[in-house]
């Protein structure tokens, strides 16, 4: 498994024993072995090959499984030339790419470009942030994150419009991936991750762990402030009892 942080590492760590880093990419910089902000990330299984988008240097650089660089495309200049690569998706022998520019790019493996999906707007294969995205190994479907329309959209194998979902629910969408059970989201406004049936309905949502927190916080402030109200009233008939007896006194 190989994951990506903004610190220009990529790590491929052994997630069936301990994770532990196998390998680390971590060198700052413009050249060919460097990298510069790197966002998604995917794994050929066919070859074991790491393909990294490194957003700042607006390219996908690929990398063999111990880490070597082998070699990079979409910095140049055409239709294929990248603008803030972040969302990589493989199936078989194609890789789609979702940029900052509003696209989806479609190349073949070998770094060879097929075709650009989608332009700025509202509509139908119309995009603004497009971030994560997936294939559906079953039917080839591909899921993306039209993240600043809050839905998902969902593309047919040839890469045509099918539908979309999520518009009345999600905000500002991160990711998504699929398992044979759901459609799982994440989303950086609403409650952290949802996941959705096949039937496109919302399942359930799962509150982020800051959530849980505030809520676990609140619980174990709870007992403290009954109490407190408690001695507030029991205070309260002390003196009232004291002013009683003082008034029928005089």
């Amino acid at each position: 498994m190989a994951t990506a942080n903004t610190l220009e590492r990529i790590f491929s760590v052994d997630y069936k024993s301990k994770i532990q880093p196998i390998v680390s990419v971590s060198i700052m910089g413009e050249g060919l072995e460097n990298l510069k902000a790197p966002w998604g990330v995917t794994v050929d299984n066919s070859t074991r090959d790491i393909y990294v988008a490194d957003y700042w240097n607006n390219c996908v650089k690929v990398f063999d499984c111990n880490g070597k660089i082998m070699f990079k495309f979409g910095d140049e200049e055409g239709e294929g030339k990248m603008n803030g690569p972040i969302g990589l998706a493989m199936c078989r022998d194609r890789i789609l790419i979702a940029q900052r520019s509003d696209s989806i790019l479609n190349y073949q493996v070998n770094g060879e470009f097929i075709s650009r999906i989608g332009k700025p707007g509202k509509g139908e294969l119309e995009f603004s942030d497009p971030l994560g995205l997936t294939f559906d190994e079953s039917n080839g479907e591909v899921y993306i994150c039209d993240s600043n329309h809050n839905c998902i959209q969902i593309l047919s194998k040839e890469l045509t419009y099918k539908t979309q979902f999520g518009q009345d629910y999600l905000n500002f969408l991160l990711d998504v991936k699929l398992t044979k059970e759901f459609i799982y989201i994440l989303d950086e406004s609403n409650p952290w991750l949802h996941l959705y049936s096949y039937n496109l309905i919302l399942y359930k949502s799962i509150i982020s762990r800051r959530d849980e927190l505030q809520l676990d916080n609140l619980n174990f402030l709870c007992p403290i402030i009954t109490i407190f109200l408690l001695q507030i009233i029991l205070i309260s008939l002390v003196l009232a009892v004291f002013l009683f007896s003082t008034l029928n006194l005089i």
